[in-house]
């Protein structure tokens, strides 16, 4: 007894510091699959929940092999995280990202006209006649469409033809619409027709009025031979005549421009093919879109013509979910 009290009187203990308390290693658990469907183009931005981290020792770096918010590709991408704790103890999770677009129910376009078409570019005061190939709106039309519609072989087939009035476009049509065989058939005619015999200040003129006649019968007659030319062809776009610039030597009566769009619009619509507006796409934009010889376009021109027919192709051709990523 006597013991005990001179051990408690000294300040023993029978007890020592306890163990150092053991930290468990990280622990992660990644966001479910995400899923992003209808992408109009090749890749798209996508953002996911941060993966969850317990446990582990302090501080604790997370790092994914794709941040959340960078672009991802069509098709299937897994993303793998990492979290690695301060006494460098290490945990993985992985899910996957898949973006679905769409494919285009439709392969081959034929483009028919005159030198809008085929992409001459304006010179002043009747200077030979200079081709721009790869700014022609049908250039700038495949890039649109392999942009929007990647890895499905679409193909633009350029048939323009510097010169020619609507009733040689019939003709073209007449020639390469069977051997062709496009499934969709775009129509820009008739500035021709009245290049000659509507200059500015004659839109009332028994010739002017000719003109117009001439574009009207014409593009009538791209439709009918389109349509006889093959049983291929699905849909068949005609666009309105773009407006004139300020000043130039190749300048048309604006209000003549105006008519044979008016006649082109009731062809359109009795004919039931789609009727793409380009010259409401050009106003106010003129002097931007139009070059110096008052009728033939700039690049930023034709681009603007090419996007007409790429929004009224989106609008009306069928898509389909593309369900895995093109080859």
């Amino acid at each position: 007894m006597l013991g005990l009290t001179l051990l408690a009187a000294c300040g023993g203990s029978s007890g020592g510091p306890g163990p150092t308390p053991v930290i468990e290693p990280p622990q992660i658990a990644c966001p479910a699959d995400v899923t992003v469907k209808n992408v109009s183009g090749s890749s798209q931005p996508v953002t996911f929940p941060d993966p969850i981290v317990t446990k582990g020792a302090a501080p604790i770096a997370t790092n994914c092999n794709r941040a959340s918010g960078s672009s991802f590709p069509l098709g299937t991408t897994p993303v793998n995280c990492i979290a690695t704790d301060s006494q460098q103890r290490s945990t993985a999770c992985s899910f996957n990202v898949t973006l679905t677009g769409f494919t285009l129910t439709v392969k081959r376009f034929g483009t028919f006209g005159d030198s809008l078409t085929e992409g001459e570019i304006g010179r002043p005061n009747y200077a030979p006649t200079l081709l721009d190939p790869p700014n022609a709106y049908p250039s700038k039309l495949q890039d649109a469409l392999e942009t929007g519609y990647p890895g499905q072989g679409l193909i633009v087939v350029n048939r323009g033809h510097s010169g020619d009035p609507v009733e040689t476009t019939v003709e073209t049509i007449k020639r390469y619409v069977p051997p062709d065989k496009p499934d969709v058939v775009l129509i820009l005619s008739g500035f021709n027709n009245l290049t000659q015999t509507c200059a500015p200040g004659t839109s009332g003129t028994g010739l002017c009025r000719s003109g117009i006649d001439a574009v009207s019968v014409g593009v009538l007659d791209c439709i009918r031979k389109t349509r006889e030319g093959s049983a291929d062809v699905k849909y068949i776009f005609v666009s309105t005549l773009t407006p004139p610039g300020a000043t130039g030597s190749n300048r048309i009566d604006a209000n003549a421009i105006i008519q044979a769009n008016n006649r082109i619009k009731q062809v359109a619509s009795q004919q039931a093919v789609v009727l793409v507006d380009s010259h409401a796409a050009f106003a106010g934009h003129e002097a931007e879109y139009v070059n110096v010889d008052g009728l033939h376009l700039r690049p930023a021109g034709y681009q603007a013509l090419a996007d007409a027919f790429f929004v009224a192709i989106k609008a009306t051709i069928p898509q389909n979910t593309l369900l895995t990523a093109p080859r």
